[in-house]
């Protein structure tokens, strides 16, 4: 998938003025970047080629931290983060089905696609985010989420959107009255199930 629909527009003005704030030799690099990213959640090119237009930090340079750091995201990113443990315990507690099972709710049918296309959520594979007695595990933001089946995860991740307001992929076609009727008592919300 192609995140062009969801870059941002960078305000050349405010990355000159970190320039001036926080310096333009070497470095400077990794504030700049670091500046550029709480601003835009990830680095848009653009302007990571104020940077280097105004500064005295060239391309390979720049580009070099910017690869060097995992912290770093060089595509856009969606409003809420979703990580999911691929450390050895989760790994072998079903991580992949997990996996599988997110891709699925967020309609990331692309294999490099880590982003919902409505700029929802973005799922990020992680080594290890050192909670192994809950595996298989993940991260909602800040919120962990143990102990996980597929059907678990996608059922987080609808309440999570239900709770801050967004709409997942494939939720335009809804409506309150077809929800309603799964709510009811005895009823059952189909979820998409990982493929074990």
């Amino acid at each position: 998938m192609s995140n062009k629909s969801l870059e941002a527009t960078v305000d050349p003005e405010l990355v000159r003025k970190w320039i001036s704030d926080i310096g333009s030799d070497s470095t400077a690099a990794v504030p700049l970047l670091q500046a550029i990213q709480t601003e835009y959640r990830y680095l848009p090119r653009t302007a990571m080629d104020l940077v280097v237009g105004n500064t005295s930090i060239t391309a390979s340079q720049l580009y070099g931290v910017a690869t060097f750091y995992a912290q770093f995201r060089l595509r856009p990113v969606g409003r809420h983060m979703i990580k999911v443990c691929h450390g050895t315990a989760c790994h072998v507690s079903g991580a992949d089905r997990v996996d599988t099972a997110i891709r699925q709710i967020l309609d990331l049918r692309e294999p490099d696609a880590d982003t919902a296309a409505n700029g929802s959520y973005t799922m990020e594979k992680v080594a290890c985010i050192g909670c192994c007695s809950l595996a298989p595990v993940m991260l909602i933001g800040e919120e962990a989420f143990p102990h996980l089946k597929g059907a678990d995860a996608q059922r987080f991740i609808q309440k999570h959107a239900k709770g801050v307001g967004e709409a997942l992929p494939g939720d335009a076609g809804k409506n309150d009255a077809g929800d309603a009727a799964h709510d009811k008592p005895g009823k059952t919300k189909k979820t998409m199930e990982a493929r074990p």
